[in-house]
């Protein structure tokens, strides 16, 4: 079954993202990504606050599947995917606004971070009623 990305977002593809060959660096992409797991914490979990609780990376995973080029009009979706007990696993997806086709694909481990101790923390309480009340049942729960 495929998952349900609730989370969309708009991305502008700058100038400056596109490289020699005419399409988005492959630099530029956890950018993209990037601004679709600040949307959606956002959204989701307003209260994050990343000088005293956040979160690290701790793997990230893109797959390219097509070039995306200046012109292109596109949006990232981003949704939780698995719940841990420490971590989050996030998959992200670029897609092609005016033909639906799939450009990208990201999964990425986030941990829970407390910035103060510099220690890995469990999810806190209020975050996975958060998350498990707005991703519904496709949700993992580890």
């Amino acid at each position: 079954m495929e998952p349900t990305y609730k989370f969309r977002v708009p991305i502008q593809v700058r100038f400056n993202d596109v490289d020699i060959m005419g399409h988005v660096s492959n630099t530029v992409y956890q950018n993209y990504y990037d601004a679709g797991k600040m949307d959606y914490f956002d959204h989701v979990m307003p209260d994050l606050d990343y000088m005293a609780l956040g979160v690290v990376g701790a793997s990230i995973k893109i797959d390219y599947l097509q070039p995306i080029y200046m012109r292109n009009k596109i949006y990232v979706e981003t949704r939780i995917a698995i719940l841990g007990h420490k971590s989050i696993t996030m998959e992200h997806r670029l897609v092609n606004c005016d033909t639906g086709e799939l450009l990208s694909t990201c999964s990425a481990v986030l941990v829970c971070y407390d910035v103060r101790n510099l220690r890995s923390i469990p999810v806190p309480g209020h975050w996975r009623k958060s998350i498990t009340e707005y991703e519904g049942a496709q949700l993992i729960i580890k």
